[in-house]
Order: structure tokens, then C-alpha cells, then sequence
């Protein structure tokens, strides 16, 4: 169904989107790409900067976080969110979600009943106690950096990892059995993240959307944990990396409504955002 430049105007659209290797890159995921621009940093951390966008990609972000809903989504804790300085850059936005779902913030404070509703949830999902333990069944120093487990705001566990040294069967085996209690497992980069389903992007945006009385939701996201809310979205894109990516190159089935950038990297961020400004009268996706 294509729309009337009319019915566009008033279509209320929001922008939901990951982060890390989406929106933002350390400088040692593109130190080896060639970029073509100028890149700037986007997050200072312990006395320099380690997140980066090009310039160009901030450039489109600030002027469609003043024509649309925008939201940032991340699995960062609050803490490691409010190290990103979007606000040095004048890009502006009401909500923004922050421990893969977990919480929920409206102009800096956080939303109380989707908090309750996020605690109320914990039944439903096997225990830390009980999941940790059996974790500790294949846990070894060899792949798991000692002393690198953390509880994230209590609400998911992650931990440093050598993702060459991963005992491949074994953890298969543990991600189903997590399945099974209602905990999703997730490798990104050199991270392991352990995440009870009532945890969830898509279930923060839904929450925030209708609230909002949002019509239309453009969602981006690399990883396993993204995927929901991309599912969930209207209409859903992903950078060519990460692990969306691996399992579309692997003809996994489900992913047949996101569309993926051409470009990888820092690079793939503007093009994340060039599809999003795209007029509502899209059919397909990229």
C-alpha cells in the first residue's frame, strides 16, 4: 500500500536502534577499514575517546532525531550509556532504552511502571542461582576471562570471552538448555551475555510505542538480541556484520524481513540512517 504525501506528514514514525557496531564503533572494529571521511568520537571513557561515528552519519542522525521519534536502544547499563555524548552533537530524543530492555528512561528519569512490570516478569525465568550453575558446568579459564562475570543492573549476566577458544558443542548445548528456562544467549565481539526472556528490546519498544501513539517503527540492530525488536518493527534493517549478518549468509530462517546495508563497518551506519529517512511509501526493504 503506498501513502499520499498527506498521510505521510501525519504518520507518526519512530527510529529504534541498537547502538554498538549499528549506530557507534570502537576504533578497533574499523582500525583496519578504509574510511573515507572524517570520523568523530562519540564516547569518552577513562581519560579518551573510544566510540566513534563518520561525520557524515552524525550529521543524518541530528536532523532525523528533530523529524522523528528517535531511540536509542542499547544493552549497555545506564552507567555505560551515559558515557555516549549525543547531546555534544545536538542530536535530541525523549526516551532512550538501556540494559537490553531492562529499563526505560523519559527525559532522564526512569519509567516506574515498566520497571514493575520488568520485575514482575522474573518469574517466569529460571533463577540467576540456578543458571550460573549450570554455566559453571563448562565455565574454563581457557575461554572465559577469570574474575570478568558481572550482574548488569540484576537484571542479565555477561562475561569477557576468547571467542576462538569456545567449546563449540558444549555451549550449543548450554544455549538450548537456556532456551528451555527462558534465558537467551548472545556472543558479541568478545562478550558472552546470558538474558532472561522478560528482558527484551522488542517488549520496551512496544511499551514506548504505545504510549507514544507511534504509527510506524523503524528498527536497526547487528546482534541476536536486536532481533526481536526487529522482528517486531515495520519495517527492520542491520548492518552487513555481526551476528544477524552471519546467519543470513547462513540461510537461517527468520530474518526474511530485515534488509542489510551493502557497506560493513563504521561505514554501514549511514546507510542504516539514508534507509531510514526513506519515504513511508517503501515496499521493500534493502
Amino acid at each position: 500500500m503506498r501513502h499520499s504525501e498527506a498521510d505521510i506528514m501525519t504518520i507518526k514514525k519512530m527510529f529504534a536502534s541498537d547502538l554498538d557496531q549499528t549506530l557507534i564503533y570502537s576504533y578497533r572494529s574499523f582500525i583496519n577499514e578504509t574510511i573515507v571521511e572524517e570520523i568523530k568520537p562519540v564516547e569518552w571513557f577513562e581519560d579518551r575517546y573510544i566510540s566513534y561515528m563518520t561525520e557524515r552519519t552524525l550529521s543524518k542522525l541530528q536532523q532525523l532525531s528533530r523529524e522523528l521519534v528517535f531511540v536509542p536502544v542499547t544493552t549497555r547499563t545506564k552507567l555505560q550509556y551515559e558515557r555516549i555524548n549525543f547531546c555534544q552533537y545536538d542530536i535530541s530524543y525523549e526516551y532512550a532504552v538501556t540494559s537490553n530492555g531492562g529499563r526505560i528512561f523519559h527525559r532522564g528519569v526512569e519509567d516506574p511502571d515498566w520497571m514493575r512490570r520488568v520485575s514482575a516478569g522474573r518469574k517466569d525465568c529460571l533463577a540467576f542461582e540456578d543458571l550460573f550453575a549450570k554455566f559453571n558446568e563448562i565455565r574454563h579459564s581457557s575461554w572465559v576471562h577469570q574474575d570478568s562475570g558481572k550482574l548488569a543492573d540484576d537484571l542479565f549476566f555477561y562475561c569477557l570471552i576468547e571467542r576462538e577458544m569456545i567449546p563449540a558443542a558444549e555451549l550449543a548445548a548450554f544455549k538450548l538448555w537456556a532456551e528451555d528456562n527462558n534465558w537467551e544467549l548472545s556472543v558479541q565481539g568478545r562478550k558472552l551475555y546470558l538474558v532472561p526472556f522478560n528482558v527484551n528490546k522488542a517488549a520496551a519498544i512496544q511499551y514506548i510505542r504505545a504510549k507514544e501513539g507511534i504509527d510506524q517503527v523503524v528498527a536497526a540492530g547487528d546482534s541476536l538480541l536486536d532481533l526481536d525488536m526487529l522482528i517486531a518493527a515495520d519495517f527492520a534493517i542491520a548492518p552487513a556484520h555481526g551476528e544477524l549478518y552471519s546467519q543470513y549468509l547462513q540461510k537461517i530462517l527468520g530474518l526474511e524481513k530485515i534488509g542489510f546495508t551493502k557497506k560493513s563497518g563504521i561505514n554501514a551506519g549511514e546507510e542504516i540512517l539514508n534507509y531510514v529517512a526513506e519515504p513511508l511509501s517503501q515496499e521493500s526493504v534493502v
